[in-house]
């Protein structure tokens, strides 16, 4: 049997080298999958297993897959799935496994390094103090003790998340389709409705999957219920924020500040080698890019490139889950499916 890992640096390298996983063959790819050369496409093109990591360039959709007609397993190394046509999947028989859970005080500890960037301006008094340009009044900043944070999304990482802004004197409010009663209890957040997360919170960060139904959660209409000045934080999905929008109200200073780790269309900007057909472009994904693109150089804006997840230890819980996954799919006893293949 053959197993391919694809877009793997380094680290996941030097990691995975000795593990044997159930004595298969492992190939190990820096390319994404959609830039694979013919040479090493037919030492491949048998493989029963593959996997990728959520940052691959190419959607996993048919026309991808259908170039594996051995392929049985998908083992993404990360806990998002939106980058793997599962209707393919499961109209083939190709089972999903992912990472539920490996970094939920990582990202979390990453929100709360972008919310003190943003409340303290610790990123614009470095950059003048490496140009000699200091000027103190600018620096004004807020305390985020006695302020309320609203969570949208309380899985692992909000909760976290939740924890951690109990533990700077937070007053935290949360919004959940299945809120968790006992988490509420213990450690003294209150979950309200949207539109009272929205017209509370001095700070709003989200943690929520991407889904049809929260597509541009944060909208026009959902900016004109928050708080004048509100804090913005995003380390969940790009997609969650209407882009135009938020950048409307950066302008405006409804938004006085955002912290981006993921952005609408941000495989385009993450990736030089990333190829966009003619049919891909059209006038929502053009305006994305501008909104991007005026983010990005906006002083009360911080975006970093995908990278809350992105600390050795959980690295290498990603590898290790993953490891673990494809160990237990072909000992017949797959685990963190995202499909439930019979097989």
């Amino acid at each position: 049997m053959k197993i391919v890992f694809f877009d793997t640096d380094r680290i996941t390298r030097d990691y995975l080298h000795d593990k044997k996983m159930c004595d298969c063959d492992v190939i190990y790819l820096e390319n994404s999958i959609e830039n694979t050369d013919p040479e090493t496409y037919e030492k491949i093109k048998d493989a029963e297993a593959i996997s990728v990591f959520v940052h691959t360039a190419a959607k996993m959709n048919a026309e991808t897959l259908d170039k594996y007609p051995k392929l049985r397993l998908i083992a993404t190394r990360s806990t998002g799935i939106d980058h793997i046509d599962l209707e393919y999947c499961r109209k083939r028989g190709i089972e999903v496994v992912h990472v539920p859970k490996y970094g939920e005080a990582t990202v979390a500890e990453y929100t709360f390094g972008l919310l003190l960037n943003l409340s303290r301006k610790i990123i614009e008094a470095r950059n003048d103090m490496k140009n000699a340009s200091v000027h103190i009044n600018d620096y004004l900043g807020f305390d985020l003790y006695d302020h309320t944070i609203g969570i949208i999304g309380t899985g692992a990482i909000g909760r976290h998340v939740a924890k951690l802004a109990r533990g700077f004197g937070m007053h935290v409010l949360a919004y959940d389709l299945y809120p968790n009663e006992e988490f509420q209890r213990i450690y003294n957040i209150h979950y309200v409705s949207l539109d009272e997360l929205y017209a509370q919170s001095d700070i709003i960060t989200l943690h929520a999957p991407s889904t049809k139904d929260n597509h541009h959660l944060l909208n026009d209409a959902a900016f004109a219920k928050m708080k004048d000045g509100v804090i913005i934080i995003n380390t969940a999905r790009g997609d969650l924020i209407d882009t135009e929008s938020l950048y409307k109200h950066i302008v405006t200073g409804k938004v006085a500040g955002a912290g981006l780790d993921v952005l609408e269309n941000e495989d385009f900007l993450l990736h030089d080698d990333i190829i966009i057909k003619d049919q891909d472009i059209g006038l929502d994904f053009a305006m994305n890019t501008i909104a991007n693109s005026k983010l990005l150089q906006h002083k009360r804006v911080i975006i970093t490139p995908h990278i809350g997840f992105n600390s050795i230890d959980a690295v290498h819980r990603i590898l290790n889950t993953t490891i673990k996954n494809i160990e237990a799919f072909f000992a017949g006893k797959t685990q963190n499916s995202v499909l439930g293949v019979k097989k």
